[in-house]
């Protein structure tokens, strides 16, 4: 299971920090020098976590539903990709996907690139929308994962 760099979490702290503070600020789209400083910060931060698609607009008001670490945990985590992992491992994400939230995110992305199951986080979090009781096991919703992913 994937890491990050614990050596680069106060930097990401500290550019994730400043650029939810001047998206916060009104019309910030319409000032020059926020827009070329929020540039400055999404580039370093994209460097940073060597992920071209991570952005400090995803953390624009992070404290809202996390704190500023969880956060920088979430943007250095790899870029998930599709990799042919086990049948053992899908089912130990999904037995263990709560555990970390800054990560859910990304588990999530990797549970949809491995069973192509665009709506994935309907089976752990909302297994009644796809056909199972809301209080279903986490074995019954592995079972049902895996019969209904795409091959």
């Amino acid at each position: 299971m994937p890491e990050v760099d614990k050596s680069k979490l106060a930097k990401a702290m500290e550019i994730i920090d400043r650029a939810a503070s001047l998206i916060e600020k009104k019309n910030y789209e319409n000032d020059a020098e926020v827009m070329r400083e929020l540039t400055i910060l999404d580039n370093r931060l994209k460097e940073l976590a060597g992920n071209d698609e991570v952005s400090v607009y995803d953390f624009e008001a992070y404290w809202s539903y996390q704190d500023l670490e969880e956060s920088a945990v979430q943007a250095l985590m790899p870029k998930p990709e599709k990799k042919g992992i086990s049948d053992k491992e899908i089912a130990d994400i999904v037995k263990n996907i709560n555990n970390s939230p800054e990560k859910t995110d990304y588990w999530l992305e990797i549970l949809e690139k491995e069973t192509g199951l665009e709506n994935i986080s309907d089976y752990i979090f909302w297994p009644d929308e796809i056909g199972l009781e809301i209080n279903a096991s986490i074995e019954e919703i592995i079972h049902k994962i895996f019969q209904d992913r795409k091959k």
